[in-house]
């Protein structure tokens, strides 16, 4: 079945939530009452360029953190993550993880009365680890196309890059994705322990960059990038079973 590294559900705008004190109040007993994750505030201190006063100044951007670091939230000053990391003997609801994330977005975007102009979910899965040449299972029979140079040959490197269109409605408007997946080949070492990750990157264009994302448009868009993800994944883990065949 494979291993889900993390997800990460993002909003981008240009309304920084400063970290006050009220501010981390609120939010955290906000985020807690949810009752997903015990949260606790990490304040994170960044830099940022004055390019007119050629000065480098310092700033403080608001966050949280579960006490196993497994889960953050940061509120930086043109985006919010919020990020959840999965050990390989600790996995949960894949689905249940997503709605999740939903929610804890859409709760900040919603206190903070914040409207963004691009959203994206990203994640990253790892295949279940194979042994020999890539080339030689059926996921490489699948998935790799080498030139004549590199057949027959053991690669020792490995990755595909795709990236489509996908038109979705968000409040009943159109709106268009960009839909990435990058696979690559991973070893571990020193066990040589060979297996390939998946990356997704799903996000509204850049050519679109209008404020138009409140709290509500949060709902639609996870909704349609949950299908999206649930067909790669699972196109991923069914080529993935295939390697020992």
């Amino acid at each position: 079945m494979g291993i889900v590294l993390n997800l990460q559900l993002s909003a981008f705008c240009n309304c920084k939530i400063e970290p006050s004190a009220k501010n981390i109040s609120i939010l955290m007993e906000k985020i807690n009452s949810l009752n997903i994750k015990e949260f606790l505030p990490n304040v994170t201190t960044g830099q940022t360029i004055d390019l007119v006063k050629g000065k480098v100044e310092s700033v403080s951007n608001l966050g949280f953190v579960t006490v196993d670091k497994s889960s953050q939230i940061m509120c930086q000053d043109d985006r919010i993550d919020c990020v959840f990391n999965f050990a390989p003997d600790v996995q949960g609801d894949f689905e249940g993880n997503i709605e999740n994330l939903k929610v804890i977005l859409k709760l900040i975007l919603q206190e903070s009365k914040i409207v963004s102009n691009r959203l994206a979910f990203n994640v990253n899965l790892l295949s279940d680890s194979y042994v020999g040449n890539l080339q030689n299972t059926s996921f490489g029979h699948n998935i790799v196309s080498t030139l004549n140079f590199y057949k027959d040959k053991e690669l020792k490197e490995w990755s595909s890059r795709e990236n489509i269109w996908h038109e979705i409605k968000i409040a009943n408007v159109d709106e268009m994705l960009n839909v990435i997946t990058e696979l690559s080949m991973v070893t571990s070492n020193p066990g040589e322990e060979k297996r390939l990750l998946c990356h997704m990157d799903i996000n509204t264009i850049h050519e679109n960059s209008g404020y138009r994302f409140g709290y509500q448009s949060i709902d639609e868009f996870v909704d349609e990038t949950k299908k999206i993800i649930m067909n790669i994944k699972t196109n991923f883990e069914e080529l993935g079973r295939d390697v020992d065949d």
